[in-house]
């Protein structure tokens, strides 16, 4: 808890609501995303300080309408990534996606009520990889400059329940019929 800003106290671990918001910065121009510290993305990202905060601030509000809309449909927000850029007169402009399975993790919350962890995102596409062993070579790549490993096909029980996830998940998180 503590390496992450939270008492030592707080219940930190899957499953259990953060005691507050914990935001991150990361980069988007490099071959991959990185955390930044508060002092590196300011100074990387010529933001002023106050932008910057007005920035997290968007975010918290995003992600609270986002669950107080979800949350009538029985899920959870758990997570997700927002990207910005400065517009004009420097004003924080969203600019991609958010809000979808890609974007953001989502649970359901009558599993996680009676103690269970239900992924509904692409977390499962994840998974699956990790468990056959592509995500270690990928990492392994990375880490060494090497060109990465092709991606295996997904096999078709994986690709027939991605595409319904994502079907009845558009209807979990829009209201409407798919």
């Amino acid at each position: 808890p503590e390496q992450l800003g939270f008492k030592n106290s707080s219940q930190v671990h899957e499953g259990v609501k953060l005691p507050e918001p914990f935001l991150e910065v990361s980069t988007k121009f490099e071959a991959f995303d990185r955390n930044l510290e508060r002092e590196e993305a300011l100074e990387i990202s010529n933001l002023r300080p106050e932008e910057l905060d007005d920035i997290l601030r968007i975010v918290l509000e995003i992600d609270n309408l986002i669950q107080e809309e979800v949350g009538k449909r029985g899920l959870i927000h758990v997570d997700g990534k927002k990207e910005f850029a400065l517009g004009p007169g420097r004003v924080p402009v969203l600019v991609d996606s958010f809000g979808t399975l890609d974007e953001d993790r989502w649970w359901d919350s009558e599993a996680l009520a009676e103690g269970r962890i239900v992924q509904l995102s692409k977390e499962a596409v994840r998974q699956h990889y990790i468990s056959t062993g592509h995500h270690a070579e990928l990492k392994v790549a990375r880490d060494s400059g090497s060109d990465e490993p092709p991606i295996p096909p997904l096999p078709q029980t994986v690709i027939d329940e991605t595409a319904f996830l994502y079907a009845s998940m558009y209807e979990r998180l829009t209201g409407q019929a798919f």
